[in-house]
């Protein structure tokens, strides 16, 4: 095995982590139990908060990046490290990371595999920035999207070496829960200003109103939990939503409950969206770009989807499961067929497959 992988990283934990970091640690982990040279590339001290496989050699940078103009000097770092290793491969995930790498590899024998994970209309917020990713993006050795919608919005140029790999799902999750439900929805997720969480508590406010019973659990940490726990007082909500933090234990804490709300303004495709799915929660989901939630749900049959920013139509869906036992148990049974076709191994063998072309495999 000689094809020798890199992946670079700002963070392997802490605040802000997210989906796509997970992502990357699964497909490390793979890679390195198969056999390859894999090493990580991490811009920032951070905790760790998935281990890597102890094959993998890490290498810490140190910066502090804080600011566009900070990113000079990991960029710096980066390509000295990676000239010294010709012909490997580069896997960099997110709009920044990717087109950074390809712009810093310029001149050496690296493979960059770029990888979009959110919504590219939306994200980076600087328009400018957009445009110079999309013209990037055209020059990668192989790009990959999590949506055909993420796909279809890049130049032709980009799509020709694209190709759409949905995110795994975790594996060894618990099996379906099979009785008379907790009266308590959940959400788990990143507390991130693009989850539109204020949205999502209004929902549940009017919830309570025709069914005091019921309680919203929040679980997940992040950058705006502070504003989010004061919309929650202000909303004289705090006693029936409930901010619970982080749970290492997440799925067992939640397998029983009524149901899972996603109420973001755009998302790539939610890993809680799909562990929620795979663990038979009944799920309704705002229908947001870049199409992820309508990738994977079929309104009505394994999930319920709702306009993006609608509060009034989200606590019509919530209250459609409190009212119909049948309808939640259709959605569940439904939902956990997810596993099926995104088990770890099948999406990450398609990972390792663009490290081939057609004639090598």
């Amino acid at each position: 095995m000689n094809k020798e992988v890199f992946f670079v990283i700002g963070s392997l934990g802490g605040k802000g982590w997210g989906g796509a970091h997970r992502v990357i640690c699964i497909l490390a982990n793979y890679l390195a139990e198969k056999g390859y040279p894999v090493t990580i590339i991490v811009w920032r001290d951070s905790p760790v908060d998935y281990p890597p496989n102890q094959a993998i050699n890490l290498i810490w940078l140190h910066c502090n990046v804080k600011k566009e103009i900070d990113m000079i000097e990991p960029c710096i770092k980066t390509r000295k490290i990676l000239r010294q290793h010709p012909g490997a491969y580069l896997y960099a995930f997110m709009s920044r990371m990717a087109t950074y790498a390809r712009i810093y590899t310029t001149g050496l024998n690296i493979k960059v595999i770029g990888s979009e994970r959110t919504d590219p209309r939306t994200e980076p917020h600087n328009a400018i920035f957009r445009l110079i990713r999309d013209h990037v993006f055209g020059y990668m050795y192989k790009t990959v999207y999590q949506t055909p919608d993420a796909l279809a919005y890049f130049p032709k140029r980009a799509q020709k070496n694209g190709c759409v790999i949905p995110n795994p799902i975790t594996p060894n999750l618990p099996k379906r829960f099979e009785g008379i439900r907790r009266k308590e929805f959940v959400t788990f997720c990143r507390i991130d200003k693009q989850k539109n969480l204020p949205m999502m508590i209004d929902s549940f406010v009017q919830v309570h109103s025709k069914y005091p019973e019921y309680k919203l659990r929040i679980y997940g940490t992040g950058l705006i939990e502070t504003e989010i726990k004061d919309y929650i007082k202000k909303k004289q909500a705090d006693k029936y939503i409930i901010m619970e933090g982080f749970a290492s234990k997440v799925h067992e804490s939640i397998l029983d409950c009524a149901g899972f709300l996603s109420s973001s303004d755009y998302e790539g495709l939610s890993n809680s969206m799909l562990e929620a799915m795979a663990i038979g929660l009944p799920c309704v989901c705002t229908d947001c770009p870049i199409g992820g939630a309508h990738m994977m749900i079929q309104d009505g049959v394994n999930g319920l989807l709702v306009p993006v920013g609608d509060s009034n139509a989200m606590a019509a869906a919530i209250i459609r499961l409190i009212e119909n036992v049948d309808l939640e148990t259709r959605l569940s049974i439904e939902a956990e067929k997810v596993k099926q076709f995104l088990d770890e191994n099948i999406i990450c063998k398609k990972w390792e497959s663009l490290l081939y072309e057609e004639n090598e495999i």
